[in-house]
């Protein structure tokens, strides 16, 4: 009879941890969830104005002729205009996939911090280029093309943001975690529109 009631006090134990473990295991999926959905967002927009900038789809599509080319491909003659924004998404897609998934075995502070990081310096990056620019059409006085490089504003944007987000007070960045869905696609399209429509902006 002892052995009978302990036995069942141990399966009522058991059952009774199961229980309670369920909706804790059930929240933390959805936490999970949301942690891959938001940083998704963030990287997807973040990396399709990369892609675009840098001219790095997956794979070119040339619907004249019906074809498919891995990575980019410079259209030979009569094949008509390239598609690259199909490779822009995918590689984006891609992307994005593979930080969120990363992201949900990340400490939750650390990732806030880094989601803070990526973002300043994807403002950072962009507007120094652009200064670049403007200072080459306009100021210099000697030969600066080879500031036209992507890569030049890299160093400083790089430590800007990093200064910039060891600042951040700890309360900010959870606030902006969520709001980076909008501020982010905002930017990008600001910056998109920039690259299609510099040529009249440096008049």
């Amino acid at each position: 009879m002892t052995q009978t009631l302990d036995a069942g006090g141990r399966f009522s134990q058991f059952d009774s941890t199961r229980a309670t473990g369920a909706p804790t295991s059930t929240t933390q999926m959805g936490e999970k969830f949301g942690t891959f959905a938001v940083t998704f967002g963030i990287a997807f927009t973040l990396g399709y104005t990369v892609f675009e900038a840098l001219n790095w789809p997956l794979f070119t599509y040339m619907p004249a002729v019906g074809r498919t080319y891995f990575w980019l491909h410079r259209p030979l003659s009569g094949e008509g205009p390239p598609m690259y924004w199909y490779g822009w998404i995918v590689t984006s897609a891609i992307n994005a996939f593979v930080i969120g998934a990363i992201a949900t075995i990340v400490p939750g502070h650390w990732l806030r911090r880094a989601a803070v990081f990526f973002c300043v310096l994807a403002a950072l990056w962009p507007a120094a280029l652009a200064a670049l620019r403007i200072y080459i059409v306009g100021w210099a006085t000697f030969d600066a093309d080879f500031l036209n490089s992507v890569w030049v504003p890299a160093g400083p944007a790089l430590v800007g943001a990093a200064v910039i987000t060891y600042y951040v007070p700890s309360r900010w960045v959870e606030r902006l975690w969520t709001s980076w869905l909008l501020l982010v696609p905002i930017g990008g399209l600001g910056v998109l529109g920039y690259s299609l429509l510099q040529q009249w902006f440096l008049r």
